[in-house]
């Protein structure tokens, strides 16, 4: 697991140069920005997903949502940096982290949620990873719209792309 954290911040720290370096005059690289933001969101889901279904053990499913569900917070903002939306990436980030945290207090509070949990605390965790996953699909799929905003920006550098 913990290769796999090193791995994702050395992605997100390359991407995030390459958006730094990146020159405003020309049109934001929209096919490598879902790409790469979309196998930031399904390495850790299939990840997390291996974690959750190798048992029953609470701990071991608390360990897949918690990967699972990383992967959803940081695809659209990595997705929206690399096009250099900014605001952006904040605000298709949100819902996916507000998901994430209220699955760490349920799972906090109910750790056997997964298993045998309440079903108050089963129904907070479904809404929680089902509000993540359509925060983050919905940040990525908002993220083809870059190049026409870019253009809005730039009349007369549109005109040229």
């Amino acid at each position: 697991m913990l290769r796999v954290g090193l791995v994702l911040v050395l992605v997100v720290a390359v991407g995030g140069a390459r958006v730094a370096a990146a020159d405003e005059e020309e049109p934001p690289p929209v096919a490598a920005a879902v790409g790469t933001a979309a196998a930031m969101a399904i390495v850790p889901l299939l990840a997390g997903s291996v974690l959750y279904a190798s048992g029953n053990d609470d701990g071991l499913r608390r360990t897949g949502t918690f990967v699972a569900m990383s992967g959803l917070v940081i695809a659209p903002a990595v997705a929206h940096l690399w096009v250099r939306e900014y605001k952006r990436a904040a605000i298709f980030a949100a819902l996916p982290l507000v998901a994430l945290l209220a699955n760490v207090v349920v799972l906090s509070i109910d750790p056997k949620t997964t298993t045998y949990g309440s079903a108050g605390s089963r129904t907070v965790y479904g809404v929680a990873l089902t509000a993540g996953t359509l925060g983050a699909v919905v940040g990525l799929a908002d993220t083809f719209g870059a190049r026409d905003r870019w253009r809005r920006r730039h009349p007369v550098l549109g005109a040229l792309f």
